[in-house]
């Protein structure tokens, strides 16, 4: 599970933007329970992907992916559409990436790539032999 703070994200959103996603009372400051349950929700998205838990050697890609599902969410509480949304393209490639990492489609690094080689490969030059 993901844990990130309101200030993880002011790089990635204006502050006083998240002020307004998270202001559900109208005090004119960010609920940190409206930011639980968005945050929560963001790692359930990446969670039901993987149909649970997330797996520990993709933790990097599923905490990045949780970040853009929050900005994306962020943005949606803060009434943006998918135009005005930086973050809404982002999201879907992430749970698509999530997706592909999940089914193993992809691989997390360079040791595999989901491709099976079932034969040996044999090289020869046109003497027939390996020079």
């Amino acid at each position: 599970m993901t844990r990130l703070t309101i200030d993880d994200l002011t790089g990635d959103m204006p502050e006083q933007m998240i002020i307004a996603a998270l202001d559900d009372d109208r005090d004119g400051f960010a609920d940190e329970k409206a930011f639980a349950a968005a945050l929560a929700s963001a790692n359930a998205r990446a969670e039901a992907i993987f149909g649970g838990a997330v797996p520990a050697q993709y933790s990097v890609a599923a905490d990045y992916a949780v970040r853009v599902f929050l900005l994306d969410l962020l943005y949606r509480r803060h009434g943006d559409d998918d135009g005005k949304n930086p973050w809404a393209k982002l999201a879907e490639e992430q749970e698509a990436r999530l997706r592909a990492l999940a089914s193993g489609t992809e691989a997390i690094d360079a040791t595999t790539d989901g491709v099976i080689i079932s034969k040996p490969a044999k090289i020869y030059n046109s003497l027939g032999v390996m020079s």
